[in-house]
């Protein structure tokens, strides 16, 4: 029994090792798309977003805008969707490992990486800047992970934070 379980460790020290080298010659984003595949960059369509089966997923979305029920209602901010859009720029230029990585400028609407710290795993987050009328505006935000089952809340608790942030910053 023994043997058999140093021969185990043995095999999972190997492992590891092969895996190490990989993120070292590789780098760790390319090691993950060679065992996770790669990142899917369909654009998002609120109107069709169906994330029925997916608990790494969080949508804030307005009424009338989403497919599905969401799992947090948009604020409405006092201010022009082009003055929140720009308050959103400055605040996700502060986030740490958030890179912008696509945009459709005809409505309104953006694709963000946030990368976690340790292991660099991906999470897409994608928002929408929606003007209402008297000057107001709105946003739709959908943020999802794209490897793994779960999340443990991470996108929940980034977009929520994230929007504490600009109801506090639309004054």
């Amino acid at each position: 029994m023994v043997k058999g379980l140093g021969i185990t460790m043995l095999a999972l020290a190997g492992i590891v090792i092969v895996v190490a080298i990989a993120l070292v010659i590789v780098g760790r984003e390319q090691s993950l798309e060679m065992i996770f595949g790669p990142i899917d960059p369909s654009p998002v369509d609120f109107a069709t977003i169906d994330t029925t089966g997916r608990e790494n997923t969080y949508l804030v979305c307005p009424p009338g805008l989403c497919a599905q029920e969401p799992d947090r209602a948009s604020p409405v901010f006092a201010i022009s969707a082009t003055k929140l859009r720009n308050i959103w720029f400055s605040m996700i230029g502060n986030e740490p490992r958030t890179d912008w990585v696509a945009s459709n400028e005809e409505i309104q609407q953006y694709d963000f990486i946030q990368r976690t710290r340790l292991m660099r795993f991906p999470d897409t987050i994608t928002v929408r800047f929606l003007p209402l009328e008297e000057g107001r505006s709105t946003l739709a935000i959908f943020s999802r992970s794209h490897y793994g089952r779960s999340d443990l809340g991470v996108n929940k608790a980034r977009i929520d934070g994230w929007l504490d942030a600009l109801e506090g910053a639309d004054n």
